[in-house]
């Protein structure tokens, strides 16, 4: 909420040019070979500054003053129970990453906690704290002249193949940045995050998706960055991927998910486009009525189908997902021994020179 009357909390920043270099080194991985040196540094929780390009908040139209911010993310999902977490350890595990400025890079959340933490420690609401328990926090300061491509991509290596994963939204603009902005090649972007070429490039694709419906349909809460995950769906699939490569389909799809009541209203429908697509009159329901009498078409179609044939779809379907998400097989190891149970009978029934059928058509 913004108060205009209402004077921000944070402070001038004044850092010790003595305390700066007496700060212990700490050097952060970024590529083989390549590394940020990082310096450890103690700083006051007022001092340190909120980003307002923090990829939770950064599409929302509202105002960049330091209050608005820290309101914003600390209604997002998942900062209260960050910080009871921080609460009950009395501390940060990991230690927030700011520029030289004092600019949060990764940890905004964390910050905006502790700030919490620091107001009820001095108004004496935590007994069980002394009042300066929370009013610095060790950080760990880049340098000024620090490379914008190690950067992004230390903050990919955090948040898109690390333990503290971003949403495939965040990850997926994240991975955009380092191509587009970075001229990275989607190769290296993909050896960096230990991340399949296909997966970076299907991300890479439905964020520009993304970025050019918000240009088309744009709303002043930036409400549109949450197609990304019908583009996600889209570009995964590769007959999809064909489809919207004309620019009138591509248009069309575009108009099937925008407005107050669209056509497509969640991103799993996605997966049975093609499907509708391939049946012109479900296609013609799709445009006109919307997803569900769409399906209801292609079902009733379905239905006349063999059984088998309908089931062997569905088999085909999961397997697609597979090749784009590989790291599935790893997660679920049980997987891998249905593959391989299915390879075994696919080659038999393929191997088989009289199926079962033609047998009995002879006799």
């Amino acid at each position: 909420m913004f108060f205009p009357d209402k004077t921000p909390r944070i402070e001038q920043v004044t850092l010790d040019d003595a305390m700066l270099i007496k700060s212990p080194i700490i050097e952060l991985e970024i590529t083989k070979g390549r590394k940020i040196d990082a310096k450890l540094v103690s700083v006051g929780i007022r001092q340190i500054r909120l980003n307002p390009n923090n990829p939770r908040i950064r599409h929302r139209s509202f105002s960049s003053r330091e209050d608005d911010l820290e309101d914003a993310l600390w209604h997002e999902e998942g900062t209260k129970n960050l910080f009871s977490e921080i609460r009950y350890s009395g501390g940060l595990s990991e230690k927030p990453i700011v520029d030289s400025n004092l600019f949060v890079i990764e940890g905004n959340r964390r910050i905006v906690c502790l700030r919490r933490l620091d107001d009820l420690a001095k108004n004496g609401e935590l007994p069980d704290y002394p009042e300066a328990s929370f009013e610095k926090v060790q950080a760990l300061m880049l340098p000024a002249d620090v490379n914008p491509k190690d950067l992004e991509l230390l903050l990919a290596r955090v948040h898109v193949s690390g333990k503290k994963e971003w949403s495939p939204l965040d990850q997926a603009e994240q991975i955009f940045d380092m191509v587009s902005k970075h001229s990275m090649p989607t190769r290296e972007v993909a050896n960096a995050l230990s991340i399949s070429p296909q997966r970076i490039a299907v991300m890479f694709e439905a964020f520009r998706a993304t970025q050019t419906y918000g240009a088309m349909f744009p709303d002043d809460e930036g409400k549109w960055i949450h197609k990304f995950s019908y583009f996600f769906e889209l570009y995964r699939r590769r007959q999809l991927r064909a489809w919207v490569s004309e620019e009138k389909n591509l248009a069309t799809f575009m108009e099937l998910i925008s407005g107050e009541k669209p056509k497509l209203w969640l991103g799993s429908q996605v997966r049975d486009l093609m499907e509708i697509i391939a049946d012109p009159i479900a296609y013609g329901m799709l445009l006109a009525h919307g997803y569900e009498k769409a399906i209801e078409a292609v079902k009733k179609k379905q239905s006349k189908n063999d059984p088998h044939t309908v089931a062997l779809k569905q088999a085909a379907d999961t397997l697609l997902d597979l090749i784009h998400e590989p790291g599935k097989l790893s997660k679920y190891p049980g997987t891998t021994k249905v593959l391989k149970d299915i390879q075994q009978k696919v080659d038999y029934i393929l191997s088989t020179k009289t199926p079962h059928s033609a047998r009995n058509s002879k006799q």
